[in-house]
């Protein structure tokens, strides 16, 4: 399964939140590819789910005192924290965007799966502007490019909270709310989040 996706195989797999389309995140070309047949627009940058906080570390050009507070709050869970991006990212993955979105999920498939292949592009499961898919029949339906898929039946779980820590505006800033409320967050990091 790791060796397909280091060919650039797409996936389907659970989260703790949905199920996800994805491939590595590293791949360029695969990247492209989930991108196209998500119908996902060419300047939105794509998140990613990665194994552990280390693995989160090396995609970020630096990891802010606020971004560990969190992590160690959240991590595994539905928290997705938004950081400058390394260098080394490809054009692919961050459409011209200087920040990249990780999450370390709840998902034991998840984890292992970014722990055996590397971090991987974690988009729900569902073509742009439609519905998310609760099952893995909806999503193969949706994504016949895709040649793995992780079935753990039905999944109804609410999105991931994703709050920017690298705002060079200062501070840190909530972009979507989600599983987790604003005031927990705010608890964690010893921040005042903007909105």
């Amino acid at each position: 399964m790791a060796a397909r996706l280091r060919e650039g195989a797409l996936l389907i797999y659970p989260t703790d939140t949905l199920y996800a389309i994805g491939c590595r995140a590293l791949d360029g070309e695969a990247v492209t590819r989930l991108r196209e047949a998500k119908g996902r627009e060419a300047g939105k940058a794509l998140p990613v789910i990665v194994a552990d906080v280390a693995q989160a570390r090396s995609l970020a050009a630096r990891w802010p005192e606020e971004a560990q507070r969190l992590a160690d709050a959240f991590w595994p869970g539905p928290l997705t924290l938004v950081v400058p991006a390394a260098a080394s990212l490809s054009a692919e993955l961050l459409v011209g965007a200087g920040t990249i979105a990780v999450r370390v999920p709840a998902s034991d498939v998840a984890r292992a799966l970014a722990r055996l292949a590397g971090p991987l592009v974690s988009t729900s499961a569902n073509l742009a502007g439609e519905a998310p898919c609760v099952t893995v029949v909806e999503a193969a339906r949706a994504f016949p490019l895709a040649t793995l898929a992780f079935d753990v039946g039905a999944l109804h779980g609410a999105p991931s909270t994703i709050v920017d820590v690298g705002d060079t505006a200062g501070g840190i800033a909530l972009l979507r709310e989600g599983r987790i409320d604003p005031a927990s967050i705010e608890r964690a990091s010893g921040t005042r989040l903007r909105r």
